[in-house]
């Protein structure tokens, strides 16, 4: 049976949370992901979406603004590679997120499980 990490897209990128929202949207657009994992000294703290792009421009913070200000910290919620993808939708689902990062057996993250990758997995299972 596959797993989480058969769909998960990697690298996952990372920046501090110090790092300016404008920088962090040119790392987005640069490398194509929807994501990227916000650290506080090299420990992943929280995560920063296109939709929280959006929702900065909207609150009227600057471009220049810290990322930390936008983006959702404290309570990553994260998934096991091995873990089976349905329950990573279901994790997703429950949650109302789009982006759920994988984590390793050291609890590294090393991939990403997006709503995108869910089709991957329905195409799997479709007859």
């Amino acid at each position: 049976m596959k797993t989480v990490k058969n769909y998960m897209s990697t690298p996952v990128f990372q920046v501090e949370a110090n790092t300016s929202i404008q920088e962090v949207c040119k790392l987005m657009i640069e490398k194509g992901v929807g994501s990227v994992i916000v650290t506080e000294g090299g420990e992943p703290k929280g995560i920063f979406t296109d939709r929280d792009a959006v929702k900065a421009l909207s609150m009227g913070l600057s471009p220049n603004d810290e990322v930390r200000l936008a983006s959702t910290l404290g309570n990553l919620i994260t998934v096991d590679e091995d873990a089976d993808p349905f329950a990573a939708i279901d994790i997703m689902t429950k949650n109302k997120i789009r982006h759920l990062p994988v984590r390793d057996k050291a609890g590294n993250i090393v991939g990403m499980f997006a709503i995108t990758d869910i089709s991957k997995v329905m195409h799997d299972v479709s007859p």
